[in-house]
């Protein structure tokens, strides 16, 4: 999925979560996001957790230990941050490029499928054969460069 969240929108909608429901653990605040971002949206941990450590080192977050679990809250820093932003329309805006956002997936999985998936996978090759088939996968490493390069031309 393509990029939902411009700089700096994913903290302010963590402290916006976080004015709203009081504290929460980390995976409970990717909960709340995505609930309210909706569409095919999924919150990572690799984006979420740097944000709250970011938020936490600038003040505007503090973290408590609960039964072995972190939770996180707002400092009174974090609240009057969050006062008066309007979040309510954002929620819509990022909704919107949510929805909007097309499905995206890493080349290397794409090939790690086709490889995983392919019944010639198990098949010998002889040496001539082998040469020819670097020169296929070549040709197609070419063609997906082309493609990738081309990007919207194709979607």
């Amino acid at each position: 999925m393509g990029r939902v969240f411009r700089r700096g929108e994913l903290k302010q909608a963590i402290a916006v979560v976080l004015a709203e429901v009081g504290e929460a653990h980390g995976y409970a605040i990717m909960g709340e996001l995505k609930e309210r971002v909706g569409g095919g949206w999924k919150p990572s941990p690799g984006a979420i957790y740097p944000a709250l450590l970011a938020l936490v080192e600038t003040g505007h977050v503090r973290t408590v230990d609960r039964d072995g679990v972190q939770v996180y809250a707002l400092t009174d820093l974090g609240r009057k941050a969050t006062e008066g932003t309007g979040w309510g329309r954002q929620w819509s805006s990022l909704i919107t490029r949510a929805d909007e956002t097309e499905q995206r997936a890493a080349v290397g999985s794409l090939l790690d499928r086709f490889a995983a998936e392919s019944p010639t996978r198990r098949r010998l090759a002889g040496a001539a054969q082998q040469e020819i088939i670097a020169s296929i996968l070549e040709r197609a490493h070419e063609e997906i460069e082309q493609l990738l390069e081309d990007g919207g031309k194709h979607g």
